[in-house]
């Protein structure tokens, strides 16, 4: 379990380790420094307060593996001038994400394949990066034809010099201009274990990881989608796209039992920890997996390098899940909009929490007052609000009743009713 002395005594712990990484050489790292998949996890980050009960969740799927053959990323590093193009067709006419518009150029070499297994039920990613750009063309379901010209299920261009993070589906023009080749919007590199890295002695960044009880309809920053519903899964249970564990930094790496490439790894679940990006069969984080890859991976990095160490005990007791700070719908949530996407009052102690499937608002005023100054944020935009009668526009000053009530009224004549409730106790850590 984790407590502060312990998470202090591991930080610092890190910090020494991470001394000694960084007198080696780094390997290549997507993303500006100020990303959320390049910040170290800080010692005060709060943990949800249903931590025990999504970890125990996720340990029951089983320990931790790596997919490094297949179900995976094959990342090609190109120079983009220098790439045969290609004009990749959509399968699903329509359906691309931003970077991806026509005329499409995407360079692709000529021995780039999809990660297996290859079929109709297979994610079947590809990556391609060119460094120098800074850009990375990722698509979902990438297929050639008999003819030899590719086709893809979804594909996005990102700039791998910015954050990484997409907008969510709610705040753009074009809802699939905050898709990516992922299920949470995240573009293939972001979290996937290279081959450099583990050569290098050190991972610099958070990883990705995916399960069979994730989240379905909403997701939590960084990701900007929501998984959909599949068998087994629920909108109420697991952890959403989006959602952050960390490996408890005083667990005891060294002495672990670990390979040096799985103490690698752990001290990068340690210290970045890793975010909710997928649907998967069994817990799973990512290795990239092109032919050249998976060769170089022998001796070095296994499927299994982690099963025997990270069992569903292990998780149970040394794993936890970060707060999500307030869960977002997503564009396939099963409760119909208009939704209430931000919410702040003057005065608050604490940010305010919002339930999309309860629909209130809680807010933490730090003294009692009978009026707030409040600010929304509203999907759709145009959407009117309503208090007691009379309408109101953001950045309002409204009453603070025991319980009152914002009637929603989007333009196509949707109403719902979201309860605002006011909170008597600090908020939960």
């Amino acid at each position: 379990m984790f407590s502060p002395r312990r998470l202090l005594a591991g930080l610092l712990a890190l910090v020494a380790i991470t001394l000694l990484a960084d007198a080696s050489p780094s390997p290549w790292r997507p993303f500006s420094v100020d990303s959320p998949w390049n910040q170290p996890i800080a010692a005060a980050a709060p943990t949800n307060p249903d931590s025990r009960a999504m970890i125990d969740d996720f340990a029951s799927r089983g320990p931790l593996h790596i997919n490094i053959k297949t179900w995976s990323v094959p990342v090609y590093f190109v120079d983009a001038d220098a790439t045969p193009k290609h004009d990749v067709g959509d399968s699903r006419p329509g359906i691309h994400g931003a970077g991806f518009e026509f005329p499409r150029q995407v360079p692709i070499p000529d021995d780039a394949v999809a990660s297996p297994p290859v079929g109709d039920d297979s994610d079947n990613h590809l990556c391609i990066v060119d460094k120098s750009k800074g850009l990375e063309w990722g698509m979902w379901a990438a297929r050639k034809d008999k003819a030899g010209r590719w086709f893809t299920g979804l594909g996005a261009v990102t700039d791998l010099a910015g954050t990484g993070v997409a907008p969510p589906w709610f705040a753009v023009a074009h809802e699939l201009d905050s898709h990516r080749a992922r299920a949470s919007g995240f573009p293939l590199i972001a979290g996937l274990m290279l081959v450099d890295e583990i050569k290098a002695g050190h991972i610099d960044h958070a990883l990705v990881f995916a399960y069979d009880h994730c989240r379905t309809g909403v997701f939590v920053p960084p990701a900007s989608t929501a998984q959909v519903t599949v068998p087994g899964t629920a909108n109420f249970r697991g952890i959403p796209m989006g959602g952050r564990i960390q490996l408890d930094p005083s667990w005891d790496v060294e002495h672990s039992g670990l390979s040096n490439s799985g103490k690698i790894i752990a001290r990068a679940l340690q210290r970045y920890g890793a975010f909710c990006g997928d649907y998967a069969g069994a817990n799973v984080i990512y290795a990239e997996n092109s032919p050249a890859a998976v060769q170089a991976w022998e001796g070095l990095l296994r499927s299994e390098e982690l099963e025997a160490i990270f069992t569903r005990k292990m998780i149970r007791r040394h794993f936890r899940v970060l707060d999500f700070g307030n869960i977002l719908p997503g564009q396939n949530f099963e409760l119909p909009p208009p939704y209430v996407v931000a919410f702040s009052a003057a005065g608050e102690n604490a940010p305010a929490r919002i339930d999309q499937l309860a629909r209130t608002i809680t807010i933490f005023p730090a003294r009692a007052s009978a009026k707030a100054r409040v600010h929304w944020a509203l999907y759709p935009r145009a959407t009117r609000v309503e208090l007691a009668g009379r309408e109101f526009a953001d950045n309002a000053e409204i009453g603070l009743a025991p319980e009152t009530t914002l009637a929603l009224t989007a333009p196509d004549g949707a109403h719902d009713n979201w309860r605002l409730l006011v909170a008597s106790g600090p908020a939960p850590r």
